[in-house]
């Protein structure tokens, strides 16, 4: 009896690379022993929604764009088995679908083609590059926000035939499709991973098969690199932990070094891109993925995978700590207002000594000027129950929050705290600790000295001038895209100032207006030459939302 030969049929997409990527998996299934004997192949060709639809963006809410009319004639049991770039299968499957087999990778990263022989840093402004990735957009957007972007479908030639014909000054694809089908281009500059974090699954080959067809399924296994499938399983679960897909401006990249794994994924941020990086032991990283997405959904929210859209205008710069400026963020939900952290001052704890410590714990009161003093401070203050005098909301809120809850709150400034610690003091021999920065705009100490209250200066943190302006920021600046300006602080005015100088920014600060929590911060902003000025009523967080308020209703 003769031994009768099964036919087994691949469905792949009908493009050049889609044809190129499944002969590549043919040939290492063709080069198995066991295959030559019992099975032959047919490759069918199938015209997916993404290759008939050519007009859509490969936004959200394309799912399966690629891939679903595959997926059903494979469970149409029309095909045995399909072949489909990883990076375009959704990171959730139907349960009757199983990826059994993954080639080697090709290199994930991107690529950029330009005109002329440009780096993407050296990219003169205004220029237009395209690209079918809204990952690759936002990513572009977040480094960039000079360049103008614009959506471009079609296969990889059609791409770089656009290119020649000038509808792009550049483009940016995956340089595994230009490999795999052994094109290149005379200016192109590779870009760097850890800045565009690749898709996940970008430049591996996934086959998938019926969960149920073990012999196949048997068959494929052997072709499977297992190192591949390690990096791209951790990708895929943690696409599918926050609901992301390649629809998603999302990037998530794996890499096995020795016995490690680095994993690095960015997500979009109200400040353009959050970048987060981990490494594990490699017997550790079956759930990295996983652990990764549950820490981002700690840091941004539970919902944070949205799209940053950045209106023509209303855009606002906070100068001062991110951690401040986020919590103020939490209270601002405006239309087309949208806030960007540019803290001017960087926070460096200064460790208090034994001796110290103990003041703090035995005092009978202790003062705060401000919201970092407290936060550093809050380790020696769990069972601190003794009067606590500070100024402003942001400092009171700080206190609450950290637990201390006898708490005195003066006015916006200064002078009015010094006004309620005088009122309240009646015993001046008690024991008084103000908790504050290395240098302060006002020697408190010598004041409520002059007023017979002797008070122990402890320093327990020094702000750092911010030395540059984000790149992102400063195009945006440079290219009249900020609104607003906005100022909580003399030092955070100065350290403004003297990067204005530094990157020769004034004449750019002529279509900005600056919003001052004070008289004294404006004096010492004025000079910028800002459009227009404003001065919240009172120096608290009360009065700057009052105001923003006011100006959301005369903008929009």
């Amino acid at each position: 009896m003769l031994n009768t030969i099964t036919q087994l049929k691949i469905g792949t997409r009908s493009s050049k690379l889609a044809l190129k990527q499944t002969k590549l998996v043919l040939k290492k299934l063709e080069d198995l022993p066991e295959i030559k004997k019992k099975f032959s192949f047919k490759i069918i060709k199938v015209k997916t929604k993404g290759d008939i639809d050519k007009s859509k963006i490969l936004d959200s809410g394309y799912k399966g764009f690629f891939t679903k009319k595959i997926d059903d004639l494979l469970l149409k049991k029309k095909i045995d088995l399909a072949v489909h770039s990883a990076k375009d299968i959704p990171s959730k499957i139907d349960n009757n679908i199983s990826i059994t087999a993954f080639l080697k990778r090709e290199d994930p990263r991107d690529i950029l083609l330009s005109k002329k022989n440009y780096t993407f840093d050296t990219l003169p402004q205004n220029l237009t590059i395209g690209t079918s990735s809204i990952r690759r957009k936002n990513q572009i957007h977040n480094i960039r926000p000079d360049l103008k972007i614009e959506y471009m479908r079609g296969n990889v030639e059609t791409r770089i035939r656009k290119l020649k014909k000038n509808k792009y000054d550049a483009i940016i694809l995956a340089i595994a499709g230009l490999k795999r089908l052994g094109l290149s281009y005379k200016n192109q500059n590779i870009l760097n991973s850890s800045k565009f974090i690749p898709a996940g699954g970008q430049g591996a080959i996934a086959v998938t098969t019926r969960r149920k067809d073990i012999i196949i399924n048997k068959l494929i296994k052997k072709i499977n690199n297992s190192k591949t499938e390690t990096e791209v399983k951790i990708e895929r679960k943690f696409l599918e932990k926050i609901n992301a897909d390649c629809d998603s401006p999302v990037g998530a990249y794996a890499k096995i070094i020795n016995n490690y794994v680095n994993f690095s994924v960015t997500v979009p941020d109200y400040n353009g891109m959050f970048v987060y990086k981990s490494k594990t032991k490699f017997n550790k990283s079956e759930i990295l993925g996983v652990r990764v997405a549950n820490i981002l959904k700690k840091k941004l929210g539970k919902n944070f995978l949205k799209k940053i859209k950045f209106p023509n205008k209303f855009i606002f710069l906070l100068t001062r700590s991110i951690k401040q400026s986020n919590e103020l963020k939490k209270n601002i939900n405006l239309k087309n207002f949208n806030f960007l952290n540019c803290p001017m001052l960087k926070i460096k704890p200064i460790k208090l000594t034994k001796n110290q410590i103990k003041e703090i714990k035995v005092a009978d009161s202790i003062i705060f000027s401000s919201a970092n003093a407290v936060n550093i401070s809050r380790n020696y203050l769990n069972s601190f129950s003794n009067k606590v005098f500070c100024v402003g909301d942001d400092t009171k809120m700080a206190c609450l929050k950290n637990n201390i809850k006898n708490v005195s709150s003066s006015g916006g400034n200064i002078n009015d705290l010094i006004n309620l610690i005088t009122k309240k003091i009646k015993n001046k021999k008690k024991k008084i600790v103000y908790i504050s920065a290395k240098k302060t705009a006002v020697n408190l100490p010598l004041i409520l000295k002059s007023k017979k209250i002797n008070v122990k200066k402890m320093v327990i943190y020094e702000s750092e001038k911010i030395k540059k302006i984000q790149r992102p920021i400063l195009n945006l600046i440079k290219l009249n895209k900020i609104n607003f300006v906005t100022f909580f602080s003399k030092k955070t005015a100065i350290a403004f100032n003297q990067l204005i100088l530094k990157y020769k920014l004034k004449k750019y600060l002529i279509n900005i207006e600056c919003i001052s929590l004070s008289n004294s911060i404006e004096k010492i902003v004025k000079k910028n030459n800002f459009k227009k000025y404003y001065v919240c009523a009172n120096s608290d967080r009360k009065s700057f939302l009052e105001l923003i308020n006011l100006l959301h209703k005369k903008f929009i």
